[in-house]
C-alpha cells in the first residue's frame, strides 16, 4: 500500500510538474489608458440566442473584468426592437444583432427594429442595414466554418472583426487546445490567449480595402459560454452543454479601447450614441488583455499645422510625421504599418518617422516580448490614420436610357401561391382595367403568407416569356408598396425540376425604379448552372416568401412598366 501510494503521489507530483511547464506566462500589469478611453467588448451572445447567460449576468462578468461597456449581438433577423442602452452592474450594454446572409454573419449595431426580416445577400442586407441607420461589421472573416466565415469581400460593409474569439481556438490543432484547457483553470485568460495567431489573411483584406474606403476594424470576442457537447446547428442549441469558456475568463482575453473625447457621463443613451460614434469613425484600437493589461496607445500624425488621432482624416500640407507611444512591458516592439507594409520599428521607446507627401494609411502594431512558444497575435492593433485620404467622388447620373426596350408580357400575369397562402392580381386604382390590359400599366398585387412555422410559404406573379433572353442584360420595372418589404424577382427556366435564379429589390411607399442586369441573378437551390440560361428562361417571377417575410404576413405592392432592356 506505501509503494501504491509512493507512486501515486510520484505521478502527482510529475503531473503538477508538466502542468506549471506548459502554464503561460501570467498576464503583465501597465497603467491605464486615459479616463476618456473606454474599454469594452463587442460580439457577445447571451441566452437570448445561443449564450448562455441573461443580459445581467453578462454585464455582471463584464464589471468583473473590469469593462466599462458591452455590445450584445444575438443571433436574429433584425426585427426585434433592441434594448435601449442602459447601465447594468455599471457597465453601458448596448443591443445588437447577428444577422445570417448568404456571404456570411453580419453583426449590427445603433439600428432600430427592421420592418422585415434582413437576410440574403449581403449586398442587399447592407443596403437594409444603412437605409435604417444601422452600422454593421462583418463577422468571423477568418473562421474555419464556411458556415460562419464572411465572403464577400467586394460587398460595402462599413467595419470588419480582424480577431474574433471563437474563430481563433476552432483552427488549432489538438495539442494546443488540449494545453489550454489543462491550464485554464489555473489561468484562463492566459490559457485562452494562448490560441490566438496573427489573423494575416484578413489584415491583408483590410489594409486593401482600406486604401479604397474608410473601414474600421474591430476584435470580437464572440463570447457564448457555451459549449455544446453534440453540437449540431448554428447556432447551437444544444440541450447538454458546458458553460465553457466562461464570460469573465473570454472578457480578460482581449478587448477594445474606445477613444472618445470626455468619459461617460452616467448618462445611458448619450453616451451609446458617442461610443457608436467613436466606433463608426474608428477611434479605437484593440488590447490583447491575456499578454498585458490593460494597456495604452497613443497614435498620432501631423503634416504641417495639422494634426490627426486614430481614425482621423488628415490633409497632406507638408511632411507627414508620425509619433506613436505605448504603456508597455520592457521588451515590447512598436511597429509601423504603410499601407499594410512594415516600414519602421522600435523597442522599449516612441516610435517617430517621417512618412513624406504620399498620401498613406498608416497603422500601428505592438509585439510584447514573445517567451518560447508565445501566441505570434500583436498585443495592440490600431485603426488607422488616413494622411491624404480621399474618398471617392459622388457617382455620376448614369444614362439608363435602353438600347432596346420590349415590355414584359404583363396582361398574361398569372398568380401562383403556396397551400394556404394567397396571392392575388387586381387593378391599381390610378389606372382603369382597359389601359392595364393594353400591356404596360400599373397592376395591384396583394398576397398573404399564412402563419405559423416557416414550411415553404409563398405568393408570387408569373409572367410568361417567349423566346427567352438571350439578346438582354436587364430587367427594368417600376414599383410602390405601403409599407417598407424587399421581394423576390426570379428567372425560371424548364431545365432539370424546372430551376430558379433571382435576386431582390426593395419597395416602400416612394414609387422607384428598379434596374436589375440579369447578370446578378443567383440561384435558387439546386441548379445546373451559377448562371440564368437566359436562351431557355420562359418565366418572370415576382416572390413573396420566408426569406425576408415572416409567416402570416400580408402585403401589396403595384408593378408597372416591367421589361427587358439591352
Amino acid at each position: 500500500m506505501r509503494r501504491l501510494l509512493r507512486l501515486l503521489g510520484l505521478v502527482a507530483l510529475l503531473a503538477v510538474v508538466a502542468l506549471l511547464l506548459v502554464l503561460p506566462p501570467g498576464s503583465s500589469e501597465t497603467d491605464a489608458p486615459p479616463a476618456a478611453t473606454v474599454r469594452g467588448v463587442y460580439h457577445v451572445h447571451t441566452s437570448r440566442s445561443d449564450g448562455s447567460g441573461t443580459p445581467d449576468a453578462v454585464a455582471e462578468a463584464a464589471a468583473g473584468a473590469g469593462l466599462q461597456f458591452i455590445i450584445l449581438t444575438d443571433h436574429g433577423d433584425g426585427t426585434r426592437p433592441p434594448d435601449p442602452p442602459r447601465y447594468r452592474s455599471g457597465v453601458l450594454t448596448l443591443d445588437g444583432v447577428e444577422l445570417n446572409t448568404t456571404g456570411g454573419h453580419y453583426a449590427v449595431l445603433g439600428m432600430p427594429a427592421a420592418p422585415y426580416p434582413l437576410a440574403g445577400t449581403p449586398a442587399a442586407v447592407i443596403a437594409d442595414v444603412k437605409r435604417l441607420g444601422g452600422f454593421g461589421i462583418a463577422a468571423h472573416p477568418g473562421s474555419p466554418r464556411p458556415a460562419l466565415r464572411w465572403t464577400d469581400w467586394d460587398a460595402a460593409f462599413d467595419g470588419l472583426e480582424w480577431i474574433n474569439g471563437d474563430s481563433e481556438w476552432r483552427d488549432e490543432p489538438r495539442l494546443p487546445i488540449a494545453r489550454a484547457l489543462a491550464t485554464y483553470v489555473l489561468r484562463a485568460p492566459e490559457s485562452m490567449a494562448s490560441l490566438l495567431d496573427r489573423p494575416a489573411a484578413v489584415l491583408e483584406q483590410w489594409d486593401r480595402i482600406s486604401q479604397q474606403r474608410r473601414v474600421p476594424a474591430i476584435a470580437g470576442t464572440d463570447a457564448h459560454a457555451r459549449l455544446g457537447l453534440n453540437q449540431r446547428t448554428d447556432p447551437d442549441v444544444s440541450a447538454i452543454y458546458a458553460p465553457l469558456p466562461g464570460y469573465i475568463a473570454t472578457f480578460r482575453t482581449f478587448s477594445n479601447h474606445v477613444v472618445l473625447d470626455a468619459p461617460f457621463s452616467g448618462d445611458a443613451a448619450a453616451d451609446a450614441g458617442r461610443l457608436l460614434a467613436a466606433i463608426r469613425n474608428g477611434r479605437l484600437y484593440s488590447v490583447i488583455d491575456g499578454l498585458a493589461s490593460p494597456g495604452s496607445l497613443s497614435f498620432s500624425a501631423a503634416s504641417g499645422s495639422r494634426r490627426a488621432q486614430i481614425g482621423d482624416d488628415l490633409a497632406i500640407d507638408e511632411d507627414v510625421q508620425l509619433r506613436a507611444s505605448v504603456n508597455a512591458p520592457p521588451g515590447t516592439t512598436i511597429v509601423l504599418l504603410k499601407n499594410g507594409d512594415r516600414v519602421h520599428e522600435v523597442t522599449d521607446g516612441v516610435l517617430e518617422m517621417n512618412g513624406g507627401k504620399d498620401p498613406a494609411v498608416y497603422r500601428i502594431e505592438a509585439y510584447l516580448r514573445r517567451s518560447p512558444g508565445g501566441p505570434p497575435v500583436p498585443w495592440i492593433l490600431s485603426n488607422p490614420i488616413y494622411a491624404g485620404f480621399t474618398r471617392p467622388p459622388l457617382k455620376r447620373a448614369v444614362d439608363t436610357t435602353p438600347g432596346s426596350r420590349i415590355p414584359a408580357r404583363v396582361a398574361e400575369a398569372a398568380v401562383e401561391l403556396g397551400r394556404s397562402d394567397r396571392s392575388e392580381l387586381g387593378v391599381s386604382p390610378r389606372d382603369p382595367l382597359a389601359r392595364r390590359l393594353a400591356g404596360e400599366l400599373p397592376i395591384a398585387w396583394s398576397f398573404a403568407l399564412s402563419p405559423g412555422t416557416p414550411s415553404g410559404q409563398f405568393a408570387a406573379i408569373r409572367i410568361p416569356i417567349t423566346g427567352g433572353l438571350a439578346e438582354f442584360t436587364r430587367v427594368r420595372f417600376r414599383v410602390s408598396s405601403p409599407k417598407p418589404l424587399r421581394a423576390w424577382v426570379q428567372l425560371r427556366a424548364p431545365v432539370g425540376d424546372t430551376e430558379r435564379w433571382g435576386t431582390t429589390f426593395y419597395a416602400d411607399a416612394d414609387e422607384r425604379q428598379v434596374d436589375l442586369p440579369l447578370s446578378a441573378f443567383r440561384p435558387i437551390g439546386v441548379t445546373s448552372s451559377d448562371q440564368p440560361p437566359l436562351d431557355r428562361v420562359d418565366s418572370l417571377l415576382f416572390v413573396v416568401d420566408t426569406l425576408n417575410f415572416l409567416p402570416g404576413a400580408t402585403g401589396s405592392m403595384v408593378l408597372s412598366d416591367v421589361a427587358f432592356v439591352r
